[in-house]
């Protein structure tokens, strides 16, 4: 497994990804993540298996100083094997070198293994917002500040 930077060339792969990974109401549109994508502040990179094969991405923005994550896919066969983490820490980096001093998230409520995994990175729950995805979940907006 390997994580790379973004290439232009990867878009319509992580709009695939993106549906495959979350239903139609919540799954980011494509004219939204090419949006995320020119963004000034903008982070994205890419998880790849060992054919070369992008299984999973991370899409980040970093404005005045706050780092956000604005989504992190991997694909159901490649989950629980630190791919996450692996996007996550090089996110981390990568927001720490454009001068964030602090990251937040969104993560539905019961999603509890990606919480999970954000609070094992020093993510802690700030508030939940009520409603926060289209189908109506509620979400736990996490932050993590960075030293």
């Amino acid at each position: 497994m390997r994580i790379r930077d973004y290439q232009p060339e990867d878009f319509p792969r992580l709009c695939e990804i993106d549906r495959r990974c979350f239903e139609d109401r919540i799954a980011y549109t494509a004219s939204e993540i090419a949006s995320a994508l020119r963004r000034t502040g903008s982070v994205a990179m890419v998880a790849e298996n060992d054919h070369r094969r992008i299984v999973g991405f991370l899409l980040a923005d970093c404005v005045k100083a706050c780092g956000h994550i604005i989504t992190v896919d991997v694909l159901r066969g490649y989950r629980g094997r630190g791919l996450g983490r692996k996007l996550m820490l090089r996110c981390h980096q990568r927001l720490r070198q454009l001068n964030a001093r602090v990251i937040r998230l969104e993560t539905a409520v019961s999603n509890r293994r990606a919480r999970s995994l954000y609070q094992s990175l020093g993510y802690t729950c700030l508030e939940r917002a009520r409603r926060y995805y289209a189908d109506g979940q509620d979400a736990w907006v996490m932050e993590k500040k960075l030293e």
